[in-house]
């Protein structure tokens, strides 16, 4: 029977943005699961935040829900800041919030869609780990963010804000891993390929879907709970020598 992986992280307090829903409600739960309080963020998905932190409790972990707008700077402060007062500190920061806009070719691309594209998936980022730079401790800091396969891959027709961001992430991820070194606090990056999530639940024509994953070497896509394994090591002491990185998870579909 399929064990979930376990990392020691009691005493540990983290942030996870769109911790509510797919990916981040699967790392959400696991965080908890190895002992770290937790706070989910949420913006408009109010139900499924709250159910992520009754399944926690439920377990027997600790979590509350958060609402916040991480696209808005004002809303960021306030969301770090209680996230302090609320679990007690700030040793680990998931900034997993982000998505694909309306499809666009470049030629049709409004200025107003460019920058929603951007605010979404890189300067919410921006945000989120500049807030909590100054509150994250020397030597157990971790910053972990949500990239795609698509910062790689130029990502498919019309999504050209949502492969640019990403990215824009990826080298992020390397500048802040060089700046936060010295204090010890690592920074890394997930990368995931075709995960079963509403986005492709709700955008995706089956049809289509089932061709993408053909082209897997693997033969299936990923579910959210296949990024927890990658996100529970770099958040651990035994990820502690690893900074810098985006790990890919995709299934083979992408490799280096």
């Amino acid at each position: 029977m399929y064990k979930p992986l376990t990392v020691d992280l009691k005493g540990k307090s983290a942030l996870v943005t769109g911790g509510g829903t797919g990916i981040g409600q699967a790392i959400s739960i696991a965080l908890a699961r190895c002992g770290a309080r937790v706070v989910v963020n949420y913006s408009r998905s109010t139900k499924e935040a709250q159910a992520t932190v009754t399944k926690i409790k439920n377990s027997g972990g600790f979590a509350v829900a958060i609402r916040a707008d991480v696209t808005k700077e004002s809303q960021v402060k306030h969301l770090i800041k209680k996230t302090v007062t609320t679990i007690g500190g700030l040793d680990i920061l998931m900034a997993n919030a982000g998505g694909p806009t309306e499809k666009s070719p470049t030629s049709a691309l409004s200025s107003k869609e460019w920058d929603l594209g951007l605010n979404l998936n890189c300067k919410s980022v921006f945000y989120c780990v500049k807030h909590a730079i100054p509150l994250l401790p020397n030597k157990k800091g971790r910053i972990i963010v949500t990239s795609s396969i698509s910062a790689r891959s130029g990502g498919g027709p019309g999504t050209i804000t949502y492969t640019a961001a990403k990215g824009a992430l990826n080298n992020l991820v390397r500048g802040w891993a060089k700046e936060l070194g010295p204090r010890g606090i690592t920074v890394n990056a997930i990368s995931p390929g075709i995960i079963w999530t509403r986005i492709h639940q709700q955008r995706t024509p089956p049809k289509l879907y089932k061709n993408l994953i053909k082209n897997v070497p693997l033969k299936r896509d990923g579910q959210p709970e296949d990024c927890v394994g990658p996100v529970l090591l770099l958040a651990s002491k035994e990820g502690s020598y690893v900074t810098g990185q985006t790990i890919e998870i995709n299934g083979g579909l992408l490799m280096p």
